[in-house]
């Protein structure tokens, strides 16, 4: 199987006389290096295909973790060659990066107990990244929360998305050494617990970026075994 994949994302099928998985397959043979896999929630990808039966763009895509610009709407058959040469044009222009724990320490201010990420398996800067944090069960704040039933307090887990966040931020040239300051958490929800002696998945999307004034929205969430979490949007104010 090819090592890169592309993720898909249907429609509900609101348009009968349209056959969505014939467009996908004859688009997967014209790229024969490429895997076109249904999307999963919080799963980082080069680009996802939003394969609409319509001009009405209803597709769910609020739980991707995949920045808009590639994002790919398809529509019909006179679609293929354009979106051929997207995804070509995407999967060369990315510079993407790893971080270990010195490297992390290197661009955040943060330090423990207060710095929540290990390592950074994906990063490409001012667009996303993809990042670990290890659940350790030996941390102290388990001691007090909660004694008899230990759970990661949800604030550290925002506060793991937030830096996940920080790192895609602060990675991009125009914000190098600037101080990232927490300015905004919106749209948040806690889906599942997280325990101690988890790995935890994070990942943080750009959504919104005003330069002018060093404001950026991210999209961001945390995941254990590819399920997801928790999920922010998390606004920060770049100084």
């Amino acid at each position: 199987m090819p090592e890169i994949e592309i993720g898909v994302r249907y429609c509900g099928g609101c348009n009968p006389t349209y056959n969505r998985a014939s467009l996908v397959k004859r688009l997967e043979s014209m790229m024969p290096d490429l895997s076109f896999v249904n999307v999963q929630p919080g799963k980082s990808y080069p680009a996802v295909l939003i394969v609409s039966g319509c001009l009405v763009a209803c597709t769910k895509v609020d739980d991707l973790s995949v920045p808009g610009e590639r994002q790919i709407q398809i529509r019909s058959f006179s679609d293929l060659l354009p979106t051929r040469d997207r995804i070509r044009e995407l999967l060369t222009e990315e510079e993407t990066l790893t971080l270990d724990r010195a490297q992390i320490e290197a661009i955040l201010p943060h330090r423990p107990p207060m710095l929540f990420v290990d390592s950074v398996s994906r990063l490409v800067p001012g667009k996303e990244a993809a990042a670990e944090l290890y659940v350790d069960p030996k941390w102290d704040i388990f001691r007090g929360h909660f004694p008899e039933n230990p759970v990661f307090p949800g604030v550290l887990t925002t506060e793991a998305m937030a830096q996940t966040a920080d790192l895609m931020v602060m990675t991009k040239d125009i914000y190098a050494g600037k101080e990232p300051l927490l300015m905004e958490i919106g749209r948040v929800r806690f889906r599942r617990r997280i325990l101690p002696g988890t790995a935890l998945q994070l990942r943080a999307a750009l959504k919104e970026e005003h330069a002018d004034t060093g404001i950026v929205v991210c999209r961001c969430q945390a995941l254990a075994e590819d399920k997801i979490c928790a999920e922010a949007e998390i606004t920060l104010a770049m100084r």
